[in-house]
């Protein structure tokens, strides 16, 4: 997974360098570079239950951008960001952390109504890096993975390795290059997968990913 995150990094680098040492050429091909940081309110769906209660878990997400203007009022903007995701359980006395962090690989068309104002919609495709649960009670906490946490239990289920979602979200560009968005990203395949992964009365518990980000960024001219 680390080899796929430098080579796109080196990708969005080279297609950046080479539009730079071609100014003639630069006109016809307006690709910018970018970089965003931002803030994630990420959840897991149908993780309740009636005896316990869920919250969402605040991460990051940051990472870098291309920003190719193919119309007076729309852009495509591919992105390679590091997002961390997941929620929070609780039941009695004990807490249960899962982290999930994912790279994630946005694909964005961009529309703007109004100047520096935009409507953003796109796929995106993430791959998990990190799969862990964090429990917590009378003051002591374990983490461990939640693959090895399913198989030590003998429970027939896995982490998904990859997620799809479906991107909506709002913008506004400042001149200068600096940039601020809202967005939402509504996963589309389950989480967890196996025959164990149901309810206590049997039925399946679809557990999908649902994350609100906000950001800032900064387009290089």
């Amino acid at each position: 997974m680390k080899n796929l995150f430098v080579t796109a990094m080196l990708l969005v680098f080279g297609l950046t360098m080479a539009q730079n040492s071609s100014p003639s050429k630069a006109s016809k091909t307006p690709i910018k570079f970018g970089l965003k940081l931002g803030l994630n309110i990420a959840n897991l769906t149908n993780t309740e239950d009636g005896s316990s209660s869920v919250s969402p878990r605040t991460g990051i997400n940051l990472g870098g951008y291309l920003h190719y203007k193919v119309a007076e009022k729309w852009a495509l903007q591919p992105e390679l960001l590091y997002t961390t995701q997941g929620n929070i359980v609780q039941s009695n006395n004990v807490k249960v952390t899962y982290m999930l962090d994912y790279i994630a690989i946005p694909l964005m068309a961009k529309y703007y109504p109004a100047k520096g104002f935009n409507v953003e919609f796109g796929p995106q495709l993430s791959f998990i890096v990190s799969k862990k649960a964090k429990g917590e009670s009378n003051g002591q906490s374990t983490t461990i993975d939640l693959d090895e946490l399913f198989a030590a239990s003998n429970l027939n289920a896995k982490v998904n390795t990859f997620d799809l979602g479906l991107n909506f979200g709002l913008g506004y560009e400042l001149k200068n290059g600096i940039n601020f968005s809202g967005r939402y990203t509504l996963g589309m395949l389950k989480v967890f997968k196996g025959a164990d992964v149901v309810y206590s009365n049997g039925s399946e518990q679809v557990i999908k990913n649902s994350v609100f980000s906000f950001g800032m960024g900064f387009t290089f001219k």
